[in-house]
């Protein structure tokens, strides 16, 4: 199960490699180096439609490093909080 909570995309090996290989190369570096492993198709059907944060390749490069540290940050709190 992919980490998108919006939308009901298949989410085939197939399809997410089709949807990665559209977008623009900074946001596939982005997504191809992040730390989590994102969904990739909401992230195209946002580019097409051209969403603030994802109207460029550096944008959206930038939308996935916030939510890696986003991710990591809350990772860190419930490890902090384990016993």
């Amino acid at each position: 199960m992919g980490n998108s909570s919006k939308g009901s995309y298949r989410t085939t090996p197939v399809n997410t490699m089709n949807a990665f290989d559209k977008l623009p190369p900074s946001a596939r570096t982005a997504l191809a180096n992040a730390t989590f492993c994102w969904a990739v198709q909401p992230v195209l059907t946002r580019w097409r439609l051209g969403y603030q944060g994802y109207r460029t390749g550096p944008e959206i490069a930038g939308t996935v490093a916030r939510w890696d540290r986003d991710a990591i940050a809350k990772v860190e709190t419930k490890r902090r909080r384990t016993p």
